[in-house]
């Protein structure tokens, strides 16, 4: 919940996101969906918070701290490609 309360609502790494086209999605892991609980186990993880950036084409995400800093969603979001 810090996560959500603090690194993701900071305004400026919004706009990180919306520069580089970066949609969010947040997983329910509450009921233990099978979906949900298959990609965790290919990402070598048992349980939640997981964060991942998916990039277009990358063979596997970028897998980020459980606790997020603002600088190291920055750093992540510079390696992504450039988006047309």
């Amino acid at each position: 919940q810090i996560n959500k309360r603090t690194t993701l609502d900071d305004a400026a790494l919004k706009g990180d996101f919306k520069e580089k086209r970066v949609l969010r999605l947040r997983a329910d892991w509450t009921r233990r969906d099978a979906a949900i609980t298959a990609e965790l186990t290919r990402l070598g993880r048992s349980g939640v918070p997981v964060y991942a950036l998916y990039a277009p084409g990358a063979a596997a995400p970028k897998l980020l701290g459980e606790i997020l800093s603002v600088d190291e969603v920055r750093t992540a979001l510079g390696a992504l490609p450039a988006t047309p």
